[in-house]
């Protein structure tokens, strides 16, 4: 089956945008429907649902195969047929109530291949502050301190956003001595939403794993520019090396809405005295595989797309 299965969504995938995804998929319909008709009648009913299961894997699988497949220039409506013949194909499996259940249809198979069909759809800007997005929720969530945590205050007033680097503890040791000389870069993003803010930097401390930094940053932005969806403060803890290059120690982010005069402008504040500060476990991202960052290595004409990945692959966790 597998061969005549390849083949038939290969005509689907590659087919020319002028022809509907109704026709382009109608040989891999036909075929499905001759197949299944045959197991149909040569299987008990729950063996044959078994079958159904297993055949709906392998059209999941193909058709990521040819999602993810790197062979030929893909046409501008390449994803947008695959979408829709997703959904196409869900509806035949489960045939008005009479093959397979919703729920047997949503496998996590299923749900993968959706999502890298709605990021390769999704342009480039937007599928990284999707990335930036998940990393401040994993913010959020993040119960652990294996990377050390990094202390900060912040608040807006007037047109300028005042950021605080207090301290770091518990840095981890990049350096053969046993320490670190590290330092802490800090950046509003997304980019394109501060255009005119550039990123600024501590002082780096030498053979430390627990600096002290009390910088003060300020950032000229505006109130409107703090509460744009995604907006975030990205903190990047480094260790600083003269003959080679910077050392990735860690990095944390604090969303803009949540910064003392964004989230309550009622509220009159033009200094840090009072302000509790914020612990930020410091993190890396673990997962190796991330589908945003695959997607966006796929787009080799795209520099911005291939830099971003260059910069989030140096990030990784390396256990």
């Amino acid at each position: 089956m597998r061969p005549s299965l390849k083949k038939a969504m290969f005509h689907l995938a590659w087919s020319p945008d002028s022809l509907p995804t109704a026709d382009s998929i109608s040989p891999l319909l036909q075929y499905l429907d001759c197949h299944l008709q045959s197991l149909n009648a040569a299987l008990l009913p729950k063996n044959f649902e078994r079958a159904l299961s297993e055949v709906w894997e392998v059209v999941l699988l193909e058709l990521g195969h040819q999602m993810d497949g790197s062979s030929g220039d893909k046409l501008p409506g390449f994803y947008d047929r695959l979408h829709e013949a997703l959904g196409i194909l869900l509806a035949f499996f489960h045939a008005d109530s009479l093959g397979l259940h919703l729920e047997a249809l949503r496998t996590p198979t299923y749900f993968r291949v959706d999502q890298r069909l709605q990021y390769h759809r999704t342009d480039t800007e937007r599928l990284m502050d999707l990335y930036h997005q998940q990393r401040l929720g994993a913010q959020l969530g993040c119960d652990s301190a294996e990377y050390g945590v990094l202390s900060v205050r912040a608040y807006f007033n007037h047109d300028s956003l005042c950021v605080e680097v207090l301290s770091a503890r518990d840095v981890i040791p990049l350096d053969p001595n046993g320490f670190s000389d590290p330092f802490v870069i800090v950046e509003l993003i997304p980019r394109r939403m501060f255009p005119h803010c550039a990123e600024q930097t501590t002082h780096v401390h030498k053979k430390t794993l627990n600096p002290v930094f009390d910088e003060c940053f300020e950032f000229s932005v505006t109130l409107e520019q703090c509460r744009s969806e995604g907006a975030m403060i990205l903190f990047t803890v480094m260790d600083h090396d003269v003959l080679t290059a910077n050392d990735f120690a860690g990095e944390a982010f604090l969303a803009l809405s949540s910064v003392p005069g964004v989230a309550d402008t009622n509220s009159s504040i033009d200094n840090f005295h009072g302000l509790k500060q914020a612990e930020l476990p410091l993190m890396h991202q673990k997962n190796r595989n991330h589908p945003i960052l695959e997607v966006l290595e796929t787009r080799l004409n795209d520099r911005t797309a291939l830099d971003f990945v260059k910069k989030q692959r140096q990030r990784l966790a390396t256990t």
